[in-house]
């Protein structure tokens, strides 16, 4: 189906600049909520960000030979592109966010320069495509207003009014583009390296630490959480189109964001909330766009038959991986199968290439548990994790009763049927409905075997995933069932509106006026609810971490840290636990300052062994030294020793040497702040 045959054009000028001109706005008001900039950067800043993401999706678009797709499809692939290529020059060079994004913008001008010599005429948007990114706008707005301003807060009233890992985010963003972080490794073991994670996403928010001068958590709060929001509507919306047209967009982008998720009707597991995933675990969001993205380009390959949009496709569910490894993990070996059963020799062929296909994935899981001796099968304590110890729901205490009565044979499969009821909602009815529906209206193709290729592989992830290296048996099971809602979710929405239009063109303009008004109206009854809905967790336990609040005088200790502080400095903080915890004072310091820990969140470097276990051991004891000396001259010296400008106690007391704090450079109720220099 092709975009550009829909409807007619609107005179808007560049697609670029007009797609800009509706995505800058709201993204630019969400990073003023942060009470960290005025308006005018935010709104100066977020523009060229956007003009550059969105001229580069639409050059990466034709070189796809899918130049004709939506302007939502241009932001998915602009936004992964720039990430991927900034994330390179940060890692490789050593270079801050800033500059890498300068380098990329020089290249993008560039190339769309040489570019607009061998095209026929600039890209143009219709009315129809300029109305769905404005959907895609608005709905960001909306669900991501409570959080953006979380930052302002949290300096009003000490608490931070989000999930409390937005402070590892921070840090992470700081580590990234911070001039004060960057080339310093990791941002809680400083000047050791930092581990190859999937951070691609983290690189598009700190773009703007060093221009804007902020530090990680207003760009995580403000800017990383809208723009993988935003990435993720308008992958639902390409994957829509492409599936039923302009129509299929909108509902698609509904179908995530105006409609209630399973955790609100139901089984009730709060666990299971796409909404609470997709704000509190923001890289879920880029990568799920992505890869709704993807598909969408695979289903063109399997229509035209061209190579490019097959390697489109396969760069970024590949990509994912540095994005969000638990929706990589699944997303890729589903969309890998639905790409081979498109061929003609799978289809000429089924039965041997199962076999086959089951072969190597039954080797690849020997071969992982051979090779990774500590590996352990998260199974069954992943099920009682994601069923037994997230109440309230509407079975607490069913699993478990269960398992005691009938013993893991009958409980386990059991509570994998449970994971699909629990995670999908009312989409097991709906969806094989709108299967049904599509048969009927326009039969099925070789596409339409995707959503059942997610749902297959999604059985097998949580027969053989491992528990994770930091003992949590649900990284790899309940994380990635994002991408099998959202897939799930757009195919549903799709069938429906295929079955709708199936009357006719009239019928087809009908349905998207019709489902635009509808959205149009569900946005204002549904904004004040957003909150509940999405911000703030289900389950009893997560209460404590959506409005933690911070040490008294840590904000203003951070402030004071962050003003005097300088590129090089690096700040220790005097309590360190080798325990698990959400998060720690060195944790909060780094994102609220930008400037590197000595150790912070030792535990997670724990996990890792080696190296890294033996420099957090070292470091601990190290600071345990100087919490124990006497006086302040001998504290002094170890700290300048170890390197360490900044030294911070958030007890209410000064340390054994400086009870009284006397010689504290800042003392704000709970903190004192001690200088090297």
């Amino acid at each position: 189906m092709h975009w550009a045959a829909e409807s007619r054009s609107l005179p808007v000028g560049s697609g670029t600049l007009a797609a800009t001109l509706v995505l800058a706005p709201p993204l630019a008001g969400l990073l003023w909520l942060s009470g960290a900039v005025s308006i005018h950067a935010a709104v100066g800043a977020m523009t060229l960000f956007v003009f550059v993401v969105m001229l580069a999706g639409f050059l990466l678009l034709r070189a796809a030979d899918a130049g004709d797709m939506p302007a939502a499809a241009a932001w998915v692939l602009g936004t992964f592109a720039t990430a991927i290529a900034a994330y390179t020059l940060v890692e490789c060079f050593q270079l801050t966010a800033a500059v890498a994004f300068a380098v990329w913008t020089v290249f993008v001008l560039g190339s769309s320069v040489v570019y607009r010599e061998h095209a026929s005429s600039p890209r143009r948007l219709d009315a129809k495509e300029l109305a769905g990114l404005l959907l895609c706008g608005v709905a960001t707005l909306m669900w991501c207003w409570d959080t953006a301003e979380a930052p302002q807060i949290l300096t009003r009233e000490g608490r931070l009014a989000a999930w409390i890992d937005f402070f590892i985010h921070g840090g992470v963003i700081s580590q990234l583009g911070d001039p004060r972080a960057v080339g310093r490794g990791s941002f809680d073991l400083a000047d050791f390296p930092a581990p190859l994670l999937h951070y691609a996403s983290y690189v598009l928010p700190a773009v703007f630490a060093g221009p804007l001068d902020l530090p990680g958590l207003p760009l995580s709060t403000s800017v990383w959480l809208p723009l993988g929001f935003l990435t993720m509507c308008a992958g639902a919306y390409a994957l829509g189109a492409a599936l039923a047209g302009p129509a299929g967009g909108v509902a698609a982008v509904a179908a995530l964001t105006l409609l209630p998720d399973a955790s609100s009707y139901g089984l009730r597991n709060g666990l299971f909330g796409y909404h609470w995933n997709i704000l509190n675990t923001p890289g879920s969001s880029y990568a799920v766009g992505c890869c709704l993205l993807s598909i969408a380009l695979l289903q063109r390959w399997s229509q035209e038959g061209k190579l490019r949009p097959l390697l489109a496709s396969a760069f970024l569910v590949g990509g994912t991986a540095l994005v969000r490894v638990h929706v990589f993990a699944l997303a890729f070996p589903a969309l890998l199968a639905s790409a081979a059963m498109a061929t003609r020799a799978v289809q000429r062929n089924k039965l041997a290439s199962f076999a086959i296909a089951i072969t190597a994935f039954a080797l690849f899981v020997a071969g992982f548990y051979t090779t990774v001796p500590y590996a352990v099968p998260a199974l069954e304590l992943s099920l009682d994790g994601v069923h037994s110890l997230v109440e309230p729901t509407a079975y607490t205490g069913w699993y478990r009763q269960l398992l005691q009565s009938y013993g893991p044979g009958a409980a386990v499969p059991v509570g994998l049927l449970l994971v699909y009821a629990a995670s999908l909602g009312a989409l097991t009815v709906f969806y094989p409905l709108s299967v049904w529906l599509t048969h009927r209206s326009r039969g099925l193709g070789a596409i339409d075997l995707v959503p059942g290729a997610f749902l297959a592989c999604y059985l097998l992830l949580w027969i053989t995933a491992p528990v994770s290296q930091h003992g949590d048996p649900t990284e790899l099971t309940q994380r990635p069932f994002v991408i099998l809602y959202a897939v799930i979710a757009v195919w549903t929405a799709a069938g429906f509106v295929n079955w709708m239009a199936a009357q006719g063109d009239r019928a087809a303009r009908r349905a998207w006026l019709a489902l635009l008004l509808l959205s149009g109206l569900a946005l204002p009854v549904l904004w004040p609810q957003t909150g509940t809905l999405g911000k703030l967790p289900r389950f009893r336990w997560g209460s404590e971490y959506s409005n933690y609040r911070v040490e008294e005088g840590l904000t203003q200790a951070a402030d004071f840290l962050r003003a005097r502080s300088r590129p090089g400095d690096v700040f220790a903080a005097q309590e360190v636990k080798l325990d698990w915890v959400a998060t720690d004072i060195a944790t909060e310091l780094v994102s609220l300052t930008g400037m590197p820990a000595y150790l912070g969140r030792p535990f997670i470097h724990l996990s890792r062994g080696g190296r890294r276990e033996q420099a957090v051991r070292e470091r601990y004891a190290a600071l345990k030294r100087v919490a124990g000396e006497e006086n302040a001259a001998a504290a002094a010296r170890r700290l300048r020793e170890l390197g360490i400008q900044w030294y911070v106690v958030a007890d209410g007391a000064g340390p054994r040497w400086d009870p009284e704090r006397r010689r504290a450079v800042f003392v704000d109720r709970m903190v004192a702040v001690y200088a090297t220099q």
